[in-house]
């Protein structure tokens, strides 16, 4: 850590071999003086704390330290990690600050750590790593910790009481405090509280949020689990951070505020305790990945008027999520896993905009008993959507909107009988309804019949004993692609026999995950192994293309060049990278058609809601497809 924080060189002329100093000044009106034979350290006079070196008796090993009455402050690096200095820490009642890496790391203090009423400022890492302290007692006129002040100090028990009048404490104030106990109480006056404050603490009372904050930061009081009952959100606040809750154990109710706006990632993931309905106010607008990931004991569900998505994994696991599950309205994406496995009853009805049903959406919940009628605007519904709804009953139409249902997609439904799909759809994934043992007869009305895995094939997408119907002479869209790529190739685009590069740097992110298609080309994946791209379409492998990059590329230049790649409806050449949500890395491309035309297609590696969700402004923001 001291390495890592000030250099080699800062540790230069600290003491260690050489001759230990037995006298001095440190500050204007302050002397110290130590004894040798006694490891005794005597800080006299009045005033501020001035040390002439860094680290000033890091090195001196100090069985007993005395500060005198009248000294105002203890400057920073003065102790820093002395693991020599040992016993209670007495501090005199005129001590008003307590500057950074003052005590760090001085492991060997043992007792309570008592701050004397007159302390105002704690300063950064002050008494970061400091095990043995046994209890704590803060000062009543404290208004500032600083970041890591009290971080990693897991010798001390029972309760911590924040005085009123506490204006802030950074980040990490008191991460890893895990022999803390009984309630925590945030006074009305602190107003600052940063990340990880709180984060796996042993409090094993009730948590009392501060009003006078307006943001919980990211994991504030992750996996304190030991909490006990109801989570009360302020009126005040604005912002739930990632994970700011996650893991908490409370066992009672958690009330959010009308007048709250975001909740991020994983903000109450893992609450497994947390019970009775969930009630997510009209005013939240952006609700993040894997919110509620977990919480198994939640019974009911009210999602804003005016949400435009569920991200992924929002909701699943929350196992004891009931009754009829109401999507707002405005929803038109609903990302992967966002309710698997709920356990929502009755008659599932889609929105009329949605447009998107990511991979295992509402998968495993086996109390659903029906499909409403899908909305004519959807255009996808990917792999495991509605896999394990065993309740599913009676017949399902697939709107002439939808171009692809993906890989198990209606797995295990067995109580579906009959299946209709629209004119326009492309592909039925591998298994897309296996296991559905009542399933008789799969429709195709467009004049041409998807590509789907026949009963030959291995995992076919109907069930053994189902008539699959098609329009007398439909010919299959597979044959349809096969053609088109035999065609020629449009002209102009990237040079014929261009230096071909290995990924390396930026292209890094074109490894080891899927690109998987967006919107009506679902059923369109792309992988990259070494230099070359493979191309497959309803799963299977469709073709193989050699591709370029310059790995040192700008960032507005990162493009994937080829010399012609057919992606099911026409050819690609260039594919333009750039970094998503979250993690998100995308591809998008012109794709020209036989027929001349153009369009965008889009590649990527997650759920699709990703696709729009904007981070320009330094917070991620919903921007709805039109």
């Amino acid at each position: 850590m001291l390495l890592s924080l000030f250099g080699c060189s800062a540790i230069k002329g600290l003491g260690g071999k050489g001759k230990l100093e037995s006298k001095g000044t440190c500050g204007e009106h302050m002397t110290w003086e130590y004894n040798r034979r006694k490891q005794t350290l005597t800080i006299s006079g009045s005033g501020e704390m001035d040390t002439p070196n860094r680290f000033m008796w890091s090195d001196y090993p100090i069985k007993s330290l005395v500060i005198s009455e009248g000294v105002t402050s203890i400057d920073e690096e003065a102790f820093y990690s002395n693991h020599t200095l040992r016993g209670e820490l007495k501090l005199p009642s005129t001590l008003k600050t307590i500057g950074k890496f003052a005590f760090y790391g001085c492991d060997a203090l043992t007792g309570p750590l008592v701050l004397p009423d007159g302390v105002e400022t704690v300063d950064n890492y002050a008494f970061t790593h400091c095990e043995g302290f046994t209890g704590i007692r803060l000062s009543k006129s404290l208004r500032r910790v600083g970041d890591e002040v009290f971080a990693h100090c897991s010798g001390l028990t029972g309760p911590l009481a924040l005085p009123d009048g506490l204006e802030s404490i950074g980040r990490c104030g008191f991460y890893e405090c895990s022999g803390l106990r009984g309630d925590l109480i945030l006074p009305d006056s602190l107003t600052v509280l940063g990340d990880y404050v709180f984060a796996q603490c042993g409090f094993d009372g009730c948590l009392r949020i501060s009003t006078g904050l307006t943001e919980i930061k990211c994991n504030t009081f992750s996996w304190c689990e030991s909490l006990t009952g109801d989570l009360v959100i302020p009126a005040s606040i604005k912002t739930i951070g990632e994970s700011a809750f996650a893991g908490c154990a409370c066992d009672g109710t958690l009330t959010l505020p009308e007048g709250l706006e975001r909740i991020e990632r994983y903000a109450f993931s893992n609450c497994k305790r947390l019970t009775g309905p969930l009630a997510i106010p009209d005013s939240v607008r952006f609700l993040g990945e894997s919110a509620f990931e977990n919480d198994e004991c939640f019974t009911a569900l009210k999602l804003p008027k005016d949400l435009p998505m569920v991200c992924s994994e929002t909701f699943r696991g929350c196992s004891g999520l009931t009754g009829t599950l109401e999507l707002p309205s405005t929803v038109r994406i609903v990302g992967d896993g966002a309710f698997d496995c709920c356990n929502f009853t009755g008659t599932l009805t889609l929105p009329a905009g949605l447009r998107s049903i990511g991979q295992g959406s509402f998968a495993y919940n086996p109390n659903l008993t029906a499909l409403a009628e899908l909305p004519a605007s959807l255009e996808h519904i990917r792999d495991l959507a509605f896999a394990g709804c065993k309740g599913l009953q009676g017949s399902l139409r697939i709107p002439d909107g939808v171009y692809s249902v993906g890989a198990s997609a209606f797995y295990g439904c067995s109580g579906l009988t009959d299946v209709t799909f629209g004119a326009d759809v492309h592909s039925v994934g591998a298994g897309a309804f296996q296991d559905c043992a009542g399933l008789k007869t799969a429709s195709f009305s467009g004049g041409i019949a998807p590509d789907y895995y026949g009963a030959d094939e291995k995992k076919p997408s109907f069930p053994e004993g189902c008539r699959v119907n098609a329009a007398p002479g439909a010919a299959g869209y597979r044959e349809t692609w096969e053609k088109a790529k035999a065609a020629p190739l449009p002209s102009g685009g990237a040079d014929a026999g261009a230096e071909k590069e290995m990924p390396y740097y930026w292209t890094n992110s074109l490894s080891g995950e899927d690109f998987r298609g967006a919107g009506i080309y679902a059923d369109v994946t792309l992988r990259f192994i070494g230099n070359q791209i493979s191309v497959f379409i309803n799963g299977r492998t469709f073709g193989e293309v050699e591709f370029s990059a310059d790995n040192n590329a700008e960032e507005d230049d990162r493009i994937v060049r080829t010399d012609g790649m057919f992606c099911r409806d026409g050819w690609i050449r260039d594919l333009h990278f750039r970094d998503g949500y979250q993690r998100d890395s995308v591809l998008s491309a012109e794709l020209i058609c036989a027929d001349g035309t153009a369009r965008t297609v889009v590649f990527h590696t997650r759920s699709e809601e990703c696709l729009y969700i904007d981070t320009e402004s330094g917070k991620a923001v919903f921007a709805p497809p039109v």
